[in-house]
């Protein structure tokens, strides 16, 4: 049996997961990644496999992103976003699920 230590219960430091990163990213003028710096190459954009736009939390701080899942030239696919409230682009690992996948 574990001796009770009577400091209280708790979350104690919590680390986020999978935050974004900064991305260096060219983008046509609609807005569209055509080339994207990855392992310090930039590679060319072979294929957009998905897109997707999320905008949340208007009422506190705007979260307004456009999200793109790319295929790159070499065969890297790496997900990106552009944060379209300060226009910066980032790169966050991104599975979709399985049942979606599937489809």
């Amino acid at each position: 049996m574990v001796k009770n230590s009577r400091t209280p219960a708790g979350t104690g430091g919590l680390l986020p997961l999978n935050l974004p990163l900064p991305a260096a990213v060219i983008a046509d003028c609609a807005g569209v990644p055509t080339m994207v710096l990855a392992r310090g190459t930039l590679r060319p954009v072979v294929a957009i496999t998905d897109r997707w736009r999320i905008d949340d939390e208007w009422w506190r701080t705007e979260i307004s992103r456009q999200y793109f899942a790319l295929e790159l030239e070499g065969g890297t696919r790496t997900t990106v976003f552009q944060d379209r409230v300060t226009g910066d682009w980032y790169t966050q690992q991104y599975t979709a699920p399985a049942r979606l996948a599937a489809s």
